[in-house]
């Protein structure tokens, strides 16, 4: 199937090419002009890997605490053979059993919780990742985590049953232990497809479904005609019972989400190959029905890659030292999504799947019909610039980035930070150092 999906991918890719400029921007997102023997790397100063994190799709900076929280399937093998996510769903037999990583941006150094409340006999295969911090405690972290267990009603015999009952995991851990306790399981018919995860309180989230269908040819449709079938639904936690409404809809790709800078919203389209910027509020016409909550989207800014999870950087040191602000949004994704359909269930973690990891500077987030400026950043119309990138053989198949800034202080006054990168099949996440003035400016 995967080869005939990869086959599919490069004929629609050549003839899409050949049509009109909408669509020939969506061949240059799966790579079609993208040849990967000639691909440019462009990394930072030096290269570091972070030992013990295989395969971890999703990543998150907590500022309070000042360390990076993942989770983490520990075997690629696994991942290739199941990962509902990406439409791998040949082995339901042979799962991840993964689990949640804590790293010091500062040593380099991982810490993997032990998980209390927690079966370690059932399947953890995650995904998204979001993580919510009451503001009556910076030292607790609640992690939400899409979990794409098996689902045991689906058997030969009865196929009508979807392979994946994907449901979210609630954990509850303090900061500087080495725990993480189990709260609850939460499962609902409207978390169909779940991408990524955006926590709202410890009660509240939101989530992607990237797709309507789970596999085979209908799912390459929804990639390739950008048929508008997914959305962004709502789910609230009560005492005995979880509820959800879809917010926003119908979309296509929906994949990462995540916070900008005054409650901004980011939503990443993954074969769209764009980041959007929302706001959410109470929803005037309450409907008993519908979400509490509407989302509301200004603007887009395309990419020429596959956008997976977004993240925004707030500078600490913005006024220090040399004095810019380099706070900006992160958009990573893979460079030749034509690789992805042949390369994801390649056990061995061999073929290669390039990386990158594109920068927009914060004045991108501003919609133009908030200015009254000629020079709105919505009508300079901000494109992202190329702030990573790797054929595959440094960092393979990146999924999510996250910027941390080092103390200038600590680092003769220069301005630098390490730039994190995840992959869902990558062997390890790779921390790259950047140069800010050289990169970011």
């Amino acid at each position: 199937m995967a080869a005939l999906l990869y086959l599919a991918v490069i004929v629609v890719g050549v003839f899409s090419a050949l049509l009109y400029t909408p669509v020939k921007q969506e061949a240059i997102i799966m790579g079609l002009f993208r040849p990967l023997e000639s691909w440019q790397n462009v990394h930072g100063i030096e290269n570091r890997v972070i030992e013990n994190t295989v395969a971890c799709e999703d990543i998150h900076y907590h500022e309070s605490s000042g360390m990076l929280y993942t989770a983490c399937m520990r075997d690629i093998e696994k991942a290739a053979g199941w990962f509902p996510g990406a439409g791998t769903l040949a082995h339901p037999e042979n799962p991840a059993y993964g689990g949640l990583v804590v790293i010091d941006p500062t040593t380099l150094k991982s810490q993997e919780l032990t998980l209390l409340n927690f079966d370690p006999s059932q399947p953890f295969v995650p995904h998204g990742v979001s993580l919510y911090t009451p503001p009556s405690d910076p030292n607790i972290v609640y992690m939400f985590v899409i979990n794409h267990v098996p689902n045991p009603l689906w058997t030969e015999t009865a196929p009508e049953q979807p392979k994946a009952a994907s449901r979210v995991e609630l954990f509850v851990h303090t900061v500087g232990s080495v725990t993480a306790s189990h709260v609850r399981s939460i499962s609902h018919p409207l978390i169909r497809t779940p991408n990524d995860l955006l926590a709202l309180s410890e009660n509240e989230f939101l989530v992607t479904n990237d797709h309507y269908y789970r596999e085979g040819l209908l799912r390459l449709v929804e990639d390739m005609v950008r048929r508008p079938w997914s959305d962004v639904t709502h789910v609230q936690i009560h005492e005995n019972n979880v509820t959800a409404a879809v917010l926003l809809a119908p979309l296509s790709t929906p994949n990462g989400l995540a916070w900008g800078p005054d409650g901004q919203v980011l939503l990443g389209d993954a074969a769209g190959g764009s980041i959007s910027f929302g706001s959410l509020a109470p929803r005037p016409d309450q409907n008993p029905n519908s979400s509490p909550l509407q989302l509301t989207v200004s603007h887009s800014i395309p990419s020429d890659s596959i956008v997976d999870n977004p993240s925004y950087f707030s500078d600490p040191y913005a006024g220090v030292s040399d004095g810019p602000d380099y706070s900006g949004y992160l958009i990573p994704g893979m460079g030749r999504g034509l690789d992805f359909a042949a390369s994801i269930t390649d056990g061995t973690g061999s073929a290669l799947m390039p990386s990158m990891v594109w920068y927009l500077p914060a004045r991108a987030g501003i919609s133009s019909s908030t200015t009254t400026s000629s020079s709105s950043a919505g009508e300079e119309k901000e494109t992202p610039r190329i702030l990573f990138s790797d054929d595959g053989s440094a960092m393979r198949g990146v999924t999510t980035a996250a910027l941390v800034a080092i103390d200038p202080k600590a680092n003769g006054g220069k301005r630098e930070g390490w730039l994190f990168m995840t992959g869902l099949v990558a062997p390890n996440i790779v921390a790259s150092r950047i140069d800010f003035a050289a990169a970011l400016a």
